[in-house]
């Protein structure tokens, strides 16, 4: 068993981060939209030009809400390393020793509950259930190149942008498997 210090980057946004992001700001700007309609087709009489700005301008305040929380999320797991062989994400550690098994995985969040976390704002974080695998942790940005790491005790999944690499490191700090 070798030791390993790693640094891998995480795999681009995915088809279902995209998604969530063009879905999130088009509901933004159409809120944004209707509130700019409803204010200038109000009467003068009932609606000050200062009432029509604050419900022009309020919705618009939703993107510079969406968008840095989009990009923080991402920042969290943009990069992820094993560090004398452990696996680090962020502030958890996850020692490599008493590893069972990794391998790719693009269907782990099928099925998948999630129980608290962000669920595709950026990223694709916090903890999930599915009937098939139990109860895991996400780190994620494209669960096509999801490869999940188990544990006797706890499954974690990453997506690497190079799983074949990612899974390659792993193993050489495990020993062999």
């Amino acid at each position: 068993m070798a030791t390993v210090n790693q640094e891998f980057q995480s795999a681009p946004m995915g088809r279902r981060i995209v998604i969530r992001m063009v879905v999130v700001l088009v509901v933004t700007l159409v809120g944004a939209s209707v509130s700019m309609a409803v204010a200038f087709n109000a009467r003068p009489s009932r609606a000050t030009f200062e009432t029509k700005m604050v419900a022009t301008v309020a919705p618009l305040c939703g993107l510079f809400i969406v968008i840095p929380v989009a990009l923080f999320q991402r920042s969290r797991i943009a990069r992820f390393r094993i560090d004398e062989n452990c696996l680090v994400l962020g502030r958890k550690r996850y020692p490599l020793g008493g590893l069972v098994a990794v391998a790719p995985d693009p269907n782990i969040l099928r099925w998948a509950f999630r129980k608290r976390g962000n669920g595709g704002l950026g990223a694709i974080q916090g903890r999930y259930w599915s009937k098939r695998v139990g109860t895991f942790e996400a780190f994620m940005t494209d669960p096509e190149k999801a490869v999940v790491l188990r544990w006797p005790d706890r499954v974690v999944a990453v997506s690497p942008s190079d799983p074949e690499f990612f899974i390659y490191s792993v193993r050489s700090a495990t020993g062999p498997k």
